[in-house]
């Protein structure tokens, strides 16, 4: 059975996987939870479908027959999704600031670390370490383990989104629109680059470059190395939606209500589909196919080449939560408190 344990998929927050979906027949499975899937989004680890809600729980169930395995209550807004691996859920709270580890098997915590201001972040695992954003300004990295201080750095804006990983470098977007690159070993900050606007999404890494959207309605491409900008993107809204990237092309959705496919090189536009509503959802790029979801109420499945519209399967409630795919299976959360697993097989 292939994973999902992280928000985007990987460390590096790429949001592609091999596997073709085909088009959603059916629901297998839903769990109706007692509040909204916001930003959170549903994680597949070992048999396991983990999700967040509004209502300040994590839920646990089986991926496959959507069977209740545990809860954990948080107090989170639903506004973050955990991150999993090697028996161990880590969520963050909005609530009361910490970050929580918690045993997969029977969602007790193991340990807990307070920051000093709310947790939206989603937490990003780096080797030994657990990194997280926190409104306090801060990025702390802790020992997985123990929950032990390893380093924190002081970004100086609001960190509200995911962290990405590629190499050594850890890299994080903050509300005052700066975004810095950190050494992972020591927090040692390396450089760091200022939009025009608040950073509210996760960035994206691929080959040498590192993307990341903005509330000024742009996308940007920033060299890894120094954070050089190699181009920028214009939509017509803000870029809340973290990019996916598979191989030369990299695909971004917008408060516009359109999801772009660009050259990951050069920006260059290849395509542009637009929904019936903004898009919040990050797009997931699944084998040819681009899945991502709109507050229309709709999960589109979008030829990558091309961007031709192959299907569209119907929630009937606004989706902000990001999709998740595994097994000829998407997870994906929605406004109207339901964790949804459909038939994609």
């Amino acid at each position: 059975m292939s994973d999902w344990p992280m928000f985007h998929h990987d460390p590096a927050r790429s949001g592609y996987v091999q596997e073709q979906p085909g088009q959603p027949r059916r629901i297998v499975w839903l769990l109706e939870t007692g509040d909204s899937i916001f930003y959170a989004s549903p994680v597949i680890v070992a048999g396991l479908c983990i999700c967040g809600s509004r209502d300040g729980n994590i839920y646990a169930l089986d991926s496959r027959s959507g069977e209740y395995r545990w809860e954990c209550r948080t107090g989170d807004e639903g506004n973050l999704s955990v991150s999993a691996a090697d028996g161990t859920v880590f969520a963050g709270s909005s609530r009361d600031g910490c970050l929580r580890a918690i045993d997969a098997n029977d969602g007790s915590v193991i340990w807990t670390f307070q920051t000093l201001g709310p947790v939206f972040a989603t937490p990003l695992e780096a080797g030994e370490l657990v990194v997280i954003g926190s409104s306090d300004g801060k990025l702390y990295a802790l020992g997985r383990k123990d929950g032990s201080p390893a380093w924190q750095l002081e970004c100086g804006g609001e960190i509200r989104y995911a962290a990405a990983l590629a190499g050594n470098s850890i890299f994080a977007g903050c509300a005052d629109g700066y975004f810095h690159a950190v050494s992972s070993e020591g927090g040692e900050p390396l450089w760091r680059f200022k939009a025009q606007g608040p950073l509210n999404c996760s960035p994206a890494c691929g080959g040498e470059m590192v993307y990341t959207g903005s509330d000024d309605q742009h996308l940007y491409a920033l060299e890894l190395g120094g954070g050089k900008p190699a181009w920028q993107f214009r939509t017509e809204g803000p870029v809340r939606s973290t990019p996916a990237l598979a191989g030369k092309v990299l695909v971004v959705c917008s408060h516009d209500g359109r999801c772009y496919a660009l050259e990951s090189e050069t920006g260059r536009q290849l395509w542009s589909y637009r929904t019936n509503d903004a898009i919040y959802s990050s797009p997931v790029i699944a084998g040819k196919t681009v899945v991502c979801g709109s507050t229309d109420g709709y999960l589109y499945g979008l030829e990558l080449g091309t961007g031709r519209l192959q299907w569209r399967y119907q929630i009937g409630s606004a989706i902000i939560s990001s999709p998740a795919l595994c097994d000829g299976r998407i997870y994906v959360g929605a406004e109207n408190g339901r964790i949804y697993c459909l038939d994609a097989g």
